[in-house]
């Protein structure tokens, strides 16, 4: 028992002196991942709206920046704005063994409550290091029972810890402090995962519903209110409402020597759900290896996965919320446009005839070998031809993940292709060079500046 109160000392006691530098290296990097889709995404129709939503508000305290429009408002409110951005179009980084998406969450919190108290850039990577390991512990505690139930245990039932553990870093609560911040949070916890099954825009506020809700979690406890310190663990805390079954020792195990979050975490190389990333990657090495494979020549193409997968990424599609959550559309876009990018996800591939009729030639099923592991997300994806031939691809790791991570060069190359859809060339050399000199940056105001 005590495992809150052991996991906001962790955050509490936490010292950039104490992150071997292969964990700096992964934290700089894990921010740069996050800086760019939060501007790229910002300029999304609904991120349009939530800004919108955010000025409805009226003029509040300049305390944080929202990305790419440069307006200042009280930090609750940048990052309601700026991590629904950083989770707007499903190319935000995740953690495979618990099921989650810490950098939408720690990344804009860090940065946001960095602004307002003129933070350096080593405390905000003690911060996002800090949140992700909150985040990913308590996400694999609960996985996959939570997830199972229907709730959206990647983001907004973890998330409010994610944000709260931020924050209470860069304000310096000791644990006492940090453990009511936590526990605060838990009451925040929401959101289902229907919107796999019929679509939908409110996925893109999950995670700005999360990271507002911790944010004032912090304050307000720094104001005073206090909560259980045992929400996590507790006869009527966060697992036993949250899951039907889960692993407490997944807090504490390792805590503060192995930092498995930060460093098992995964970077998406596709704008869509990540449970269908080893498909597209199968598919595209049938492709570049036979080139028989052609749009016209398709009889039927079978995803064979694990269950969770084969029914978290078949639906229906009825806006690009659900083309993103289905693998039957992705791979026949795959097939025909070559690419799963941020300009492809659009209103005219959704509506694109050949993409809708290759897609109703893919089928999804559940392959016995990617049920046993699951843990992979793995795929074995067979294409059939019109004239009887047939491929066969297996992908245990999808591209992106730690156990089959993208060049230098991909992962550089990602960030310059989100951000300069609102940046010109310099300014996104200008953020690379920042981020990667993060622990000499006196302070992330500058950083800031850089993504309006």
């Amino acid at each position: 028992m005590n495992e809150s109160r052991i996991l906001a000392k962790f955050v509490s006691d936490l010292k950039y002196e104490h992150l071997p530098p292969q964990v700096v290296a992964r934290a700089k990097a894990l921010i740069l991942d996050q800086v760019g889709i939060m501007m790229a995404c910002a300029t999304l129709p609904w991120s349009k709206v939530i800004y919108d939503y955010v000025r409805d508000w009226g003029d509040c305290k300049a305390e944080a920046t929202v990305a790419h429009y440069g307006y200042k408002t009280k930090v609750e409110n940048a990052v309601f704005a700026n991590s629904s951005f950083g989770h707007g179009f499903e190319i935000d980084d995740h953690y495979l063994p618990g099921e989650s998406h810490p950098g939408c969450i720690s990344v804009p919190s860090a940065l946001a409550i960095g602004e307002r108290e003129h933070a350096s850039g080593k405390d905000l990577i003690v911060a996002v290091v800090a949140a992700y390991e909150v985040m990913g512990r308590i996400n694999r505690a609960i996985t996959p029972s939570c997830s199972n139930r229907g709730f959206h245990a990647h983001t907004s039932i973890s998330g409010p810890f994610g944000a709260a553990a931020a924050a209470g870093k860069i304000l310096g609560f000791d644990p006492e402090l940090m453990v009511n911040a936590l526990s605060i949070a838990g009451s925040h916890s929401s959101g289902t995962k229907e919107y796999d099954q019929n679509g939908g825009s409110i996925k893109r506020m999950h995670a700005g519903m999360a990271a507002h809700g911790g944010m004032r979690s912090a304050l307000i406890a720094q104001k005073g209110i206090t909560g259980p310190a045992t929400i996590l663990e507790g006869k009527h805390g966060f697992f036993q409402a949250f899951a039907d079954e889960y692993k407490v020792n997944e807090i504490t195990d390792g805590l503060g020597t192995d930092f498995k979050v930060v460093m098992g975490q995964g970077f998406k190389y596709y704008c869509s759900c990540g449970a269908m990333h080893s498909g597209l990657d199968a598919l595209r090495i049938l492709m570049a290896a036979h080139d028989d494979i052609r749009e016209n020549s398709i009889a039927e193409i079978v995803m064979g996965t694990n269950s969770n997968s084969r029914y978290h990424v078949d639906a229906k599609v009825t806006d690009i919320t659900s083309a993103q959550f289905s693998a039957p559309f992705s791979l026949a876009m795959t097939l025909i446009t070559g690419t799963n990018g941020f300009k492809d996800y659009s209103e005219e591939n959704l509506h694109n005839p050949r993409i809708l009729s290759l897609s109703r030639k893919v089928k999804m099923e559940i392959d016995d070998e990617m049920e046993r592991e699951a843990a992979k997300r793995g795929c074995r994806l067979t294409v059939k031809l019109n004239n009887g031939k047939t491929y066969v691809q297996k992908v245990e790791y999808c591209k992106g993940l730690a156990e089959n991570p993208l060049t230098r060069e991909e992962f550089d190359g990602k960030f310059r292709e989100l951000a300069s859809v609102v940046a010109d060339k310099d300014t996104t050399e200008e953020i690379l060079k920042t981020v990667y000199a993060l622990d000499e940056l006196k302070d992330v105001s500058a950083l800031v500046s850089l993504m309006s």
